[in-house]
């Protein structure tokens, strides 16, 4: 396929720990030999290049080895490695992983309101999930304008076990937002691999992993929340990737500086939406700053305010050991608008501890 490349923010090749590949709910098969387990291979593309190789067996077949193209792999018990219920762990590990091949995009994606626009460049993208980095959908088609259904993570995906497809989703979300395109088993770029004693059963599954343009990301509705008796604070709106570099706190009491916090916030997007109204309140806008990977996020949960002084409480989103992140750099960030004016503005964690952030916090 020679399509180009749609989606400015691509997918560095992941080690899904085995953290990430463990889920309950599969019964796994039963061998009597290494000859007799069954493999079940899901081959990641769009950046991320990643084959990751479920293999099933008996007890009988937990003492032996396999080679696996050319590599002789120890088979043995999961359980200490996190895998899936009936898995082998291969050298220790509760997967076998390997770098898959490059693949140009063979779908682009772009939501219009509740729905999106898809197109596909070949018939052998067969299903396009989403995700806006909380829940999955799945599209109803793969060209034209289609709409999103609630989705059990990537389930129903090609040939993907329940468990498989569950562990792929949960080591997806809270990513941003992205979209996931299945591909036919007869499309995959790469062949099989060579398994010596071959297996009784290898099921293939191709998926290509794609961010949106940031421009067209789903932009959070407001939401408002209240906080004992004493400050209601609204999040106006959030992302990952404003046009700050450095972790800073930036507080707004005019207009025209909420208008700067917007600029700086929605800065690498088209289409900047229209500032709020500080009216009588203020607006507060928390930089993490850049960060290597995606999987990074921030958001207000909790508001105070004591002789003067606001207190924000937020809770930090971060990659856990093995996820699969963007590969480009990001900028989480936050802005909320809360009533009133401080003298001074501190940010915590849900630990109480102060932020490592800078800026102009006193007023």
């Amino acid at each position: 396929m020679t399509a180009a490349h749609p989606f400015p923010r691509p997918l560095r090749r992941a080690a899904l720990a085995a953290a990430l590949v463990a889920s309950a709910g599969l019964v796994g098969c039963r061998a009597t030999g290494a000859g007799a387990v069954e493999v079940h291979e899901a081959v990641l593309y769009g950046g991320t290049q990643d084959r990751v190789v479920w293999i099933y067996g008996g007890p009988d077949a937990a003492r032996t080895t396999l080679t696996i193209d050319g590599h002789r792999a120890t088979l043995g018990d999961s359980s200490a490695a996190g895998g899936l219920p009936g898995t082998l762990s291969v050298d220790g590990h509760a997967a076998y992983r390997v770098k898959a091949a490059s693949l140009s995009a063979p779908f682009a994606a772009r939501p219009e309101g509740s729905r999106v626009q898809i197109t596909a460049s070949t018939p052998a993208v067969t299903t396009v999930y989403a995700t806006d980095g909380e829940r999955w959908t799945r599209l109803s088609g793969t060209s034209g304008m289609v709409d999103m259904a609630p989705a059990t993570s990537l389930r129903g995906a090609g040939r993907l076990t329940d468990a498989e497809a569950d562990a792929l989703g949960a080591a997806l979300l809270h990513q941003g937002p992205l979209y996931v395109a299945v591909l036919a088993e007869d499309s995959i770029p790469d062949t099989p691999l060579t398994l010596d004693p071959a297996p009784g059963t290898y099921r293939r599954t191709g998926l290509y992993v794609a961010a949106p343009p940031a421009a067209s990301a789903p932009k959070p509705s407001p939401v408002t929340a209240t906080t004992g008796d004493r400050v209601t604070y609204t999040e106006l709106s959030s992302g990952t990737n404003a046009r700050v570099s450095a972790p800073t706190v930036q507080v707004a009491t005019t207009d025209a500086e909420v208008a700067t916090l917007y600029t700086q916030a929605h800065g690498r997007q088209t289409d900047v939406p229209t500032p709020a109204s500080v009216g009588s309140g203020t607006v507060v806008g928390i930089f993490l700053g850049q960060r290597n990977t995606g999987g990074y996020g921030v958001r207000v949960v909790r508001a105070s305010a004591s002789g003067g002084v606001l207190t924000l409480t937020v809770q930090l989103r971060v990659p856990g050991p093995g996820s699969i992140t963007t590969q480009a750099i990001t900028s989480p960030w936050t802005l909320v608008r809360v009533e009133g004016t401080y003298t001074r503005v501190d940010v915590v964690d849900e630990f109480g501890q102060p932020l490592p952030v800078g800026g102009a916090t006193d007023r």
